[in-house]
């Protein structure tokens, strides 16, 4: 009787975690349904197969740095293709294990940032998300400057996303970025005062909301990458070790 009264216990307590856990589902599904962000969407994953792609010469870059190799250190030499193999097929072995390293799509996204929403915040933002004003606001922030962020992001050196298919389609979603400012903008001043009021009030907490939740899904890899490496780490060493520039 006294198991079964702890387990009951324990049930009632896990209760209010599981709805909000399923409120949480549904608001981002929602979110994901009636705010579809084909721009963001498509820019995170080209974007996440990018920075996939070159985090062997992200670590490798921090190498060079803390070990003083110099500018020779870099693809062309055979000590740094051993490294750079090295470090591949060790996060392939992880993610083999425990699946994409790198996993800060849409969906991750949405759901960190509506789980931050204190309840007061869920009613308010869905509220402020059904009224025109917030429609605007959501796409031009969401749809528009964080779509732009991630190709912005793409291209920076040392290791920007090389030309290609990638390449050309991330320019084409910088474009329709900028016809659809242009648009936009006079859409925002024909807002009646009360929804321009609120687009500075709400849509202020809710780009807070979306920049924090964008940094701990980007941020979600850093421990087990971090842990691949410290297991390379020996290897790696020898190869550097035996590195002449």
């Amino acid at each position: 009787m006294k198991q079964a009264i702890i387990l009951l216990s324990l049930c009632g307590s896990l209760l209010p975690a599981l709805a909000h856990a399923d409120e949480v589902g549904d608001m981002t599904e929602k979110l994901l349904k009636n705010a579809p962000l084909k721009c963001l969407d498509e820019a995170l994953t080209i974007s996440n197969n990018h920075w996939r792609r070159v985090l062997p010469d992200l670590v490798l870059d921090g190498a060079r740095e803390s070990e003083k190799l110099g500018q020779a250190w870099a693809p062309g030499n055979e000590n740094y293709r051993q490294a750079h193999d090295l470090l591949e097929m060790a996060f392939q072995d992880d993610e083999l294990s425990n699946g994409p390293l790198l996993d800060a799509g849409l969906q991750p996204l949405l759901h960190t940032m509506v789980s931050s929403w204190t309840p007061a915040q869920r009613v308010e933002f869905q509220a402020f998300l059904q009224q025109k004003g917030g429609r605007l606001y959501w796409d031009t922030m969401m749809d528009g400057a964080l779509c732009e962020a991630m190709i912005e992001l793409s291209a920076k050196p040392p290791h920007a996303l090389p030309p290609g298919a990638d390449q050309n389609r991330l320019n084409a979603l910088a474009t329709g970025i900028t016809i659809r400012k242009a648009t936009m903008e006079l859409e925002f001043k024909l807002l009646p005062k009360d929804q321009a009021a609120k687009v500075d009030k709400v849509g202020e907490e809710l780009n807070k909301s979306v920049k924090q939740a964008f940094g701990k899904v980007s941020q979600a890899f850093v421990p087990r990458a971090k842990q691949v490496f410290e297991a390379a780490a020996p290897e790696l060493k020898k190869i550097v070790a035996a590195y002449k520039p």
